[in-house]
């Protein structure tokens, strides 16, 4: 999961296959982020009860110039792991420059990344996605690789 407060992109991976992916979407027009975390929570725990994960994976928060910003994605991601221990479900977060090398996305600049990642998807998968999208498949794709869960 490539999560964040206003859009979060999700992948879904079995035996190393994608399922399905996607992206979870708030009220754009919503101003207070704890209103906008509190959707997302929402969704996403729609998410895993609809799909029924056996494990999770997502990525870490980056700091990228502003303080706010990280602090609500920090905030995001404490409800999600408190959604995860709840649920008794296990979990891994990646550092962001973990998959990507995985991935072999290239690029300095974020934006280049993120069309590094969308190239990336489109050579693996034949398919056209959002940013998002791309950034939680290319997760995904490190995760079904590298992480092995018991039954």
């Amino acid at each position: 999961m490539d999560q964040a407060t206003k859009i979060s992109g999700y992948s879904i991976f079995e035996d190393k296959n994608l399922i399905t992916y996607g992206i979870l979407e708030v009220d754009q027009k919503e101003k207070n982020y704890v209103e906008r975390i509190k959707q997302m929570n929402g969704k996403i725990i729609q998410l895993i009860n609809n799909n029924n994960p056996g494990f999770v994976v997502f990525e870490d928060v980056q700091f990228q110039r502003n303080y706010q910003t990280y602090q609500q994605l920090s905030q995001l991601q404490g409800v999600i792991m408190a959604n995860l221990f709840d649920l008794n479900l296990g979990f891994q977060i990646i550092e962001p420059s973990g998959w990507k090398s995985f991935c072999g996305i290239k690029g300095k600049k974020r934006e280049e990344q993120k069309k590094s990642t969308q190239e990336f998807v489109k050579n693996k998968y034949g398919i056209d996605v959002s940013e998002d999208e791309a950034d939680a498949i290319g997760i995904g794709v490190w995760a079904s690789s590298k992480i092995r869960t018991v039954s």
